[in-house]
């Protein structure tokens, strides 16, 4: 079972690392560009210090490959026993966005958390739309 994971995974590679980059991207611009808030820092939960912006920027990069790997390792689980598994994944990735979206409100300010939205958005809209069609190849591949 973890070879097709892998395998999934090796086939998505490409794709995930465009939306790492974009990820990049849009934290940068937000963050260092716009000037916009990041949130609370993990490491200080009991302070109201936030997140380094150049750090926020390169973490966002490891943190949106990290979280869209698992979303295809849950794609090819979903795809071992649900006849639609790109419905099902896609309804699950819509219904974390407006989760997530809810809960960055507690992430420090309004700002960061608006920051934040829109940082998700520049993620999950690609996520949604370009890792389906990965997956589709790597079934014609298999």
């Amino acid at each position: 079972m973890i070879t097709i994971h892998l395998m999934a995974l090796k086939a998505s590679i490409r794709t995930l690392l465009l939306i790492g980059a974009l990820a990049t991207v849009g934290a940068g611009v937000l963050t260092l560009g716009v000037g916009m808030d990041t949130p609370w820092a993990p490491w200080e939960r009991q302070s109201n210090t936030m997140f380094p912006p150049v750090l926020f920027t390169l973490a966002s990069f490891v943190a949106t490959v990290g979280f869209c790997a698992t979303t295809v390792v849950f794609h090819t689980w979903l795809k071992m026993g649900i006849s639609n598994p790109d419905k099902w994944w896609r309804a699950s990735g819509i219904l974390f966005l407006v989760a997530y979206g809810m809960y960055s409100f507690g992430s420090g300010t309004v700002e960061a958390a608006i920051m934040l939205n829109i940082l998700h958005l520049i993620v999950g809209l690609p996520a949604l739309t370009l890792l389906p069609r990965t997956f589709r190849n790597e079934q014609h591949d298999a």
